[in-house]
């Protein structure tokens, strides 16, 4: 059915590929009749197209606004469907207030196991996410179509989400085929959740793998979704959704549920340009799913990011490369604080390399001297392992609607250019520009800080132009606003970009 399901997207020329066609069928099969309005609703397609896609399934004898027997079958046979519950199906997609108290009753059910939970290892950003927040990530899966007949992985913390995935996969679809497989460099979460599923009888595959390896080949490209709960830390998130781009089959529209913890405006604004680089699309931005045991991470909370895959994936670490670099926040940013004894006075210093790595750790035992349970911070200092700051700032700007002349007139571009790096309060060291036939400009400015760049193609009246510098004190923006009205741009995109960080 899916060579059926992708001939159709092919005929249609549907840009969303046929999983959106997957999540049209599964809309019919449970809600018996839809009209077209109602199908564009769920699968957030224009009507034209719905209607379009509709004729298709009719003309594969699976029916248009209702499945015929061969529909039902078809579809049923495809998604392993058979013995499910549709009931509980439509009530958790339709409602909202029966999904609250359907999560409300699973979770003192799912307590139980989720209390065999190994302790949390902060020295890896580990953190145990509650009973609801692991259902309320599972529902996700049913939300997105990517529950039913889907190979999941769960790749680092939190991989407990397995457990409530297959869970909810029994409760409504127990014959289906889906697969989840988790890969956890703790053997202590692997061993649980191995017994858990063996216990359980749940279709659960667990298997050891340290992030910082490449991914081996038996996983590469076998995934319909990826859950994956990273390090705290814009390199961490990185190579761990390097990795997930790795493990998802190649083709647009897959899925990563990725939480990460929140971040100030700045670094939340470096994680979005990360995740665009590398050619998610973020779906969504959820702020109301992850809350955690604890309070190790801000507020006890973070953001789970909805992405979805695109034709044009590129992982940031390549899939074939060992990491070596620190990705945890204990790595980077060791941590050390002193706290005192509302008691008796005796201080102690709580962080990596210490007795206690956490203030929970030391509440929980108490004060060595005599056995209280309060502090006070008294002294914090934050030592840093690597370098923070980036070592190159890099505008990449797109410059269209220029006038076409201009593009092609290599001495004026010279001077725009040279002028630009005066602007920028850069020192010029040499520059060279060439004009090629029938037209069109390539020229570059060595400055002592790095360079400019540009190449016109004045047929499209567009220009591609670079500013990169080692010097984060020279006015790049002055700079780029000064090219920007000098070739009189119609529409002007620009891309920050930090290198070396």
């Amino acid at each position: 059915m899916q060579k059926q399901l992708q001939q159709i997207t092919a005929d249609m020329q549907l840009e969303e590929h046929y999983h959106t066609l997957e999540k049209a069928l599964l809309a019919l099969y449970f809600h018996n009749n839809c009209t077209t309005k109602s199908l564009a609703y769920m699968t957030d397609l224009p009507i034209p197209i719905v209607s379009a896609m509709k004729n298709e399934f009719a003309k594969k004898g699976w029916g248009k606004h209702s499945l015929t027997k061969k529909g039902q079958l078809a579809i049923s046979q495809y998604f392993q469907l058979s013995g499910a519950d549709a009931d509980l199906y439509l009530q958790l997609t339709t409602d909202d207030a029966f999904r609250i108290e359907w999560i409300t009753q699973n979770t003192s059910e799912l307590s139980y196991i989720y209390d065999a939970r190994p302790t949390a290892d902060v020295a890896i950003d580990q953190a145990k996410c509650t009973v609801e927040t692991a259902l309320k990530r599972a529902l996700l899966a049913l939300d997105y179509s990517m529950l039913f007949n889907k190979h999941i992985l769960c790749l680092g913390d939190d991989d407990f989400i397995s457990i409530a995935l297959a869970f909810l996969l029994k409760k409504i679809a127990p014959h289906s085929t889906t697969k989840i497989v988790v890969l956890d460099i703790d053997r202590r979460v692997l061993s649980t959740i191995s017994k858990i599923a063996k216990d359980y009888e749940l279709p659960i595959r667990t298997d050891y793998y340290n992030v910082q390896e490449p991914l081996p080949n038996r996983y590469a490209h076998q995934f319909d979704c990826v859950y994956t709960d990273t390090p705290y830390t814009l390199i961490g998130a990185q190579l761990f959704l390097s990795r997930a781009i790795n493990a998802l089959k190649p083709e647009a529209m897959r899925h990563v549920f990725f939480s990460y913890a929140k971040r100030s405006y700045q670094k939340q604004w470096q994680l979005q340009q990360g995740l665009h680089a590398m050619g998610f699309v973020i779906n969504s931005i959820q702020y109301d799913i992850n809350t955690y045991e604890g309070a190790q991470i801000l507020g006890a909370t973070s953001q789970l990011f909805v992405l979805q895959t695109t034709e044009q994936m590129t992982p940031y670490i390549p899939y074939y490369r060992k990491f070596t670099r620190p990705i945890y926040t204990g790595e980077i940013e060791q941590k050390s604080v002193v706290y005192q004894c509302m008691h008796c006075q005796y201080a102690l210093t709580v962080g990596t390399g210490n007795q206690y790595v956490t203030i929970n750790q030391l509440q929980s035992s108490g004060c060595p001297s005599c056995k209280n349970k309060k502090f006070s911070q008294i002294k914090r200092t934050v030592k840093k392992t690597q370098s923070q700051h980036a070592l190159g700032h890099h505008i990449l700007l797109e410059l269209h609607e220029c006038n076409g002349a201009l593009l092609n007139d290599i001495q004026q571009i010279k001077k725009i250019m040279c002028q630009a790096a005066l602007i920028a309060k850069a020192t010029i060291v040499t520059e060279h520009f060439h004009h090629f036939s029938p037209y069109g400009v390539s020229g570059v400015v060595i400055i002592q800080e790095s360079h400019l760049t540009i190449h016109t193609w004045p047929e499209y009246g567009y220009a591609a132009i670079d500013v990169f510098t080692c010097n984060s004190k020279l006015s790049l923006q002055e700079a780029v606003q000064y090219i920007t009205e000098q070739f009189n741009a119609g529409n002007v995109t620009q891309y920050y970009q930090y290198r070396g960080k």
